[in-house]
């Protein structure tokens, strides 16, 4: 089965046992960084001390490389390579899932069992003479979304490039982005590798990976660069954004943190993650890579605020599907790479501003939007208290019984402060809870034509019915009591309430009927949905016959 793995962290002998022991701990799990996940990636703002500009070129991939080139750059930036060690305090009910330890089961006889001491290593590169470190979070840090919290390591230590080990002080975490900023005092100028330019990076391009797989510490591998802009990676967990760099490098487990380089030796990817066929997390040739540019952003702002300041909308959006935009009446060339505003948080930036749920965004500021995660990334860039005007396209319905038209418009929004990313990750993974009707009103009525159509037990709301739901009469609609398997709708949840078609109410069940009966078969309709939980979305549906 294939796995995403953060690539970092084997758990570390603590008796001196061989490499190979201390590395076949890796198929036993607990290590920190060897962990299947699921998301990653962000910005912010700032300035940055000590350290060199980017540069804006790239050697001339048409020449023929020299070898030596490889030997040069290895030698220079190996230097500057750190092996980080962290340990982690894990308590000992939470490792078993609290199964035996929970307050629920506390027993007097029960063993007090000290907490455990979880090891694991990384790779990280110094990025000025003073001592600044860059690596990977996950390398030094967890999250616990229950306590809604980042939880950094006890303990971190660094291990230079000639052996001489410092303690390191966790300077800032980002989990939005995975990256982490470590500080060691030291009295005399340490050697960096300058950061390049990942924007120019061309695919095909030489790159070189280097970093401790496997704890085999000053490791470089080289590859090329298979592809940019790669997103919607799937099992990378806690991260908002993605926007890698794919590489055939070989990275393993031990390399997370480590700088993936060019050859003019500048750093243009922080190595985070691989696509792995085995259960120990071992390079299958595909590697993904933090753009320098991206991350420098960050190392910019946990160096100079010890977090990130990103901006903030206040909207909860999806990437437009083709189907939606068909049914919206709109071309894929007016919609390619546009955003679908899902809801509008009361009273912050986007609601002030008068964005609607359900407007599109096509483009801000003029400039047409690549797709979601590159909206993600211009909200995250542009600080708060400064406006960005979003170009968007309303959805409205015209004068006909069905018809929808759209609008083009431009409006303008003075972002807020996003909140810290472990509240947004802790938001996200709210367990949904599914709502059983207190009475029996199956058996209550036979079923409609409509109803049997499209395969759904309905019933209009009263107060009763409405309370339970925790929803007013007055916001209207019909309620979904069950959805059966050929239902166009899918199996939502019992008590998800149909609150309009194409933008018309749907307050009783005749008036849903005598919509539907304005569609032809197999056309597109679009249908205002309320889950029990609150969470409101629009779905595109094919009429049945």
């Amino acid at each position: 089965m294939q796995s995403i793995y953060i690539e970092g962290g084997n758990t570390v002998s603590k008796k001196g046992q061989s490499f190979f022991k201390s590395a076949s701990l890796v198929t036993l799990g607990l290590i920190a960084g060897v962990m299947i996940i699921q998301l990653i990636l962000a910005i912010p703002v700032a300035g940055q001390q000590a350290r060199p500009a980017i540069n804006s070129g790239t050697p001339d991939l048409d020449e023929v490389i020299p070898q030596g080139a490889f030997v040069r750059v290895a030698e220079e930036t190996q230097q500057a390579l750190v092996y980080i060690m962290a340990e982690h305090s894990v308590d000992t009910a939470e490792m078993f899932g609290g199964r035996f330890f929970s307050p629920d089961n506390e027993n007097e006889d029960a063993p007090d069992i000290p907490d455990q001491v979880q090891p694991a290593q990384g790779s990280g590169f110094l990025i000025s003479p003073s001592g600044y470190i860059v690596t990977n979070g996950h390398v030094v840090s967890r999250t616990d979304t229950n306590a809604v919290e980042v939880i950094l390591a006890d303990s971190v230590t660094v291990r230079l490039s000639n052996e001489d080990e410092y303690a390191a002080e966790i300077v800032g975490v980002d989990i939005g982005t995975d990256l982490a900023v470590l500080k060691i005092d030291v009295s005399t100028d340490l050697p960096y590798i300058p950061l390049g330019n990942s924007d120019v990076a061309r695919v095909g391009e030489w790159v070189m990976a280097l970093g401790a797989p496997f704890g085999l510490t000053n490791t470089v591998s080289a590859g090329i660069v298979s592809a940019k802009g790669r997103a919607r990676i799937g099992g990378l967990n806690g991260s908002a954004y993605q926007d890698f760099i794919q590489t055939d490098a070989a990275i393993n487990p031990g390399n997370s943190g480590g700088p993936l380089v060019n050859l003019r030796g500048e750093v243009i990817g922080i190595n985070t993650a691989i696509v792995s066929n085995t259960s120990q997390g071992q390079f299958s040739g595909v590697g993904f890579a933090i753009p320098i540019n991206l991350a420098s952003k960050v190392v910019d702002q946990l160096i100079d605020h010890g977090r990130t300041i990103r901006g903030w909308l206040g909207i909860s959006m999806s990437a437009l599907q083709p189907n939606l935009a068909e049914a919206y009446g709109l071309s894929r060339r007016e919609t390619r790479g546009a955003v679908h505003v899902a809801a509008v948080n009361e009273d912050e930036p986007a609601d002030i501003a008068g964005i609607a749920a359900y407007d599109i965004v096509v483009g801000t500021d003029g400039v047409a939007l690549e797709d979601d995660q590159d909206f993600l990334q211009r909200i995250a860039m542009t600080p708060p208290h400064e406006t960005i005007v979003l170009d968007i396209v309303r959805i409205t319905p015209d004068a006909s019984p069905i018809g929808l038209t759209g609008e083009s418009t431009s409006i303008a929004v003075t972002l807020g402060e996003r909140k810290p990313e472990i509240e947004v990750l802790a938001d996200s993974v709210q367990q949904s809870t599914r709502i059983a009707l207190g009475r029996d009103i199956l058996t209550d009525h036979d079923l409609t034509a409509v109803e049997e159509r499209f395969d759904l037990v309905l019933s209009e709301l009263d107060r009763n019915l409405a309370s339970e739901l925790e929803y007013r009469v007055s916001d209207g609609g019909i309620v979904i009591l069950s959805a059966g398997v050929n239902s166009p709708i899918g199996r939502v949840p019992e008590g998800t309430i149909i609150q309009k078609v194409n933008l018309r109410p749907t307050n009783t069940i005749e008036a849903f009927s005598e919509i539907i009966d304005h569609f032809a078969p197999e056309q597109i309709a679009v249908l205002d949905l309320r889950l029990p939980t609150g969470g409101v979305f629009r779905v595109p549906i094919e009429i049945p016959e």
